[in-house]
């Protein structure tokens, strides 16, 4: 469900490519900044892409901490000892994919992912947690492990979960926007720069 701070969506009363496709792109960002601040957003949880040892692709999902529209940056945590850790360790570029069903707004955003883990950036992050969101961190297995039932429960101390804790922030480097239009789908795809400025185009959708 879409929340209620959700921006209205670009251009719904018309056609969309009837204005610059960076512009489309642009209002397309500031609706998926929505997912960061509300957990009723349909961008709140997002899938990522990484590229797994054997070249293979890997999928799940992670929730939206943070998404800075001007820089395309966003951000999600993981555990240092998960496999997406050390896919992120070996190969910095991910693919993330996130769809609003009510807006039914898709939003494809390629880039490089920085990893901060037992550093002064997670440390500042990890203060600002709730308790229930520094639990996950505290698990005594790492994520994937097998494990019996008796243990699956077992944590450890405040220090060791915190030195698992990872911020990991994506900046994007292409951005594909998806617009499932009744009159006819629109579809925008735009290309970072370097120095924070897109170069954007409509595509056939």
């Amino acid at each position: 469900m879409t929340g209620s701070n959700t921006p209205p969506l670009p251009f719904q009363d018309e056609d969309p490519a009837h204005h610059p496709a960076a512009d489309f792109i642009s209002a397309a960002l500031a609706r998926l900044a929505s997912g960061a601040r509300g957990r009723r957003s349909d961008f709140h949880v997002i899938g990522i892409a990484t590229l797994g040892a054997d070249g293979a692709p890997r999928l799940r999902s992670v929730v939206l901490r943070n998404f800075e529209p001007h820089s395309v940056r966003l951000t999600f945590h993981t555990d240092s000892r998960s496999a997406k850790f050390a896919e992120l360790s070996r190969d910095r570029r991910a693919a993330i994919l996130a769809y609003d069903s009510g807006a039914k707004l898709q939003i494809r955003i390629e880039g490089q992912v920085d990893l901060h883990s037992d550093d002064a950036d997670s440390a500042a992050v990890w203060r600002g947690l709730p308790d229930g969101a520094r639990q996950i961190y505290r698990g005594a297995r790492a994520p994937g492990m097998r494990a019996e039932p008796r243990v699956l429960d077992e944590t450890v101390g405040e220090d060791e979960a915190e030195r698992h804790f990872t911020v990991c922030r994506l900046t994007a480097s292409m951005i594909d926007v998806l617009y499932l239009r009744a009159a006819g789908h629109r579809r925008a795809i735009g290309v970072m720069d370097g120095a924070g400025g897109l170069a954007a185009h409509w595509v056939a959708a």
